[in-house]
This record gives structure tokens, C-alpha cells and sequence, in this order.
């Protein structure tokens, strides 16, 4: 009689117990990296947007215009150019990355420090990975500033707010 070549129960069953294993560690590792891809694309925007608007305000006052009207340039220019970046933490299909409407609300900060706090008010879970700007313009007493704030997945010890991180430049 010839012998059946195969596999027994319980070596199928060790393969299963080993693939088990390794997928309860990958599974969870592949989830928070793409936690932290997507913080990372949110904090890009951040970033990204600050530096933008820094220099159209620089540009702004270059040529002589006032602060009212480059704040009209800067908002016209963050809607026609921010609907291309997708908040990367939408789960409702595609959401902008950016709050369009820059919140010129803020006022009478007179440290950066203050106003990023006042910016990082500005981000909660709602509105997670959507960046949140906002200007203060310079006035006689007190300076300018113009900030971003996203509520990210992950926390860190540099938070303004647990979840929030905040970039602030001050303008003249």
C-alpha cells in the first residue's frame, strides 16, 4: 500500500495558531501608522498654510495695501487654492483640509503664546484634522500673528491642548 503524503490537524492547526499570532501584532502596528500618517499630512497643512500666508501678508504690505484689504487677498486666496488638500481624517468623503474662513476674531494678544492658545481653541474633535487659521493683524499696542491649529488623533507633550497642535508667526 503506498502512504498518503499530507499534513496533519495538528500541524494545520499550529500554521493557524502562528498566523493568528503575527496578525494580532501587524494588524494593530499598520493601524497606528496610518494614525500617524494621517497627523503628519494634517500637521503638512498646518505648516504648509502659515508659510503661504505669512508670505502674502509680506507681499501685501511690500506693495502698501492694508491690512484689511490683504486679509481680503488671503481668504480669497485660501478658498481658491485650498479645495485640492482633502482633511486626511474625513470619513465623509471629501472634506477640505483647511476651515475656509480665516478668523480674524482673535484680537488683543500680545504674546504669541497667547494667541496660539486662542488658535488652539479654535480645533476640536469636530473638526478633526482640518486646520483652523486665523490672523491678528498688527495694531499700535499690540502685535500681529497669524496661526493654524489642527486637533490630530495622537497627543504630545508639545500640545497647546491635549490632541491640538498650533503654529503661530508673528507679522509686521
Amino acid at each position: 500500500m503506498s502512504r498518503v503524503r499530507g499534513f496533519t490537524l495538528i500541524e494545520l492547526l499550529l500554521v493557524l495558531a502562528i498566523i493568528g499570532i503575527v496578525s494580532a501584532i501587524a494588524i494593530p502596528t499598520l493601524l497606528s501608522q496610518r494614525a500617524r500618517a494621517r497627523d503628519k499630512v494634517a500637521m503638512d497643512h498646518v505648516a504648509g498654510r502659515v508659510a503661504d500666508l505669512v508670505g502674502r501678508w509680506d507681499k501685501g504690505r511690500e506693495t502698501g495695501i492694508s491690512s484689511g484689504a490683504i486679509l481680503t487677498s488671503m481668504q480669497a486666496y485660501l478658498v481658491q487654492t485650498a479645495t485640492k488638500d482633502l482633511n486626511p481624517w474625513s470619513t465623509a468623503g471629501a472634506s477640505t483640509a483647511y476651515n475656509l474662513t480665516i478668523n480674524t476674531s482673535i484680537s488683543g494678544k500680545t504674546t504669541a503664546s497667547s494667541f496660539s492658545n486662542s488658535v488652539a481653541g479654535l480645533a476640536m474633535l469636530s473638526n478633526q484634522g482640518q486646520v483652523q487659521l486665523a490672523v491678528q493683524a498688527p495694531g499700535v499696542n499690540t502685535p500681529g500673528f497669524i496661526g493654524a491649529a489642527v486637533y490630530l488623533f495622537a497627543s504630545s507633550t508639545t500640545d497647546q491642548i491635549p490632541h491640538v497642535r498650533a503654529k503661530v508667526t508673528a507679522i509686521e
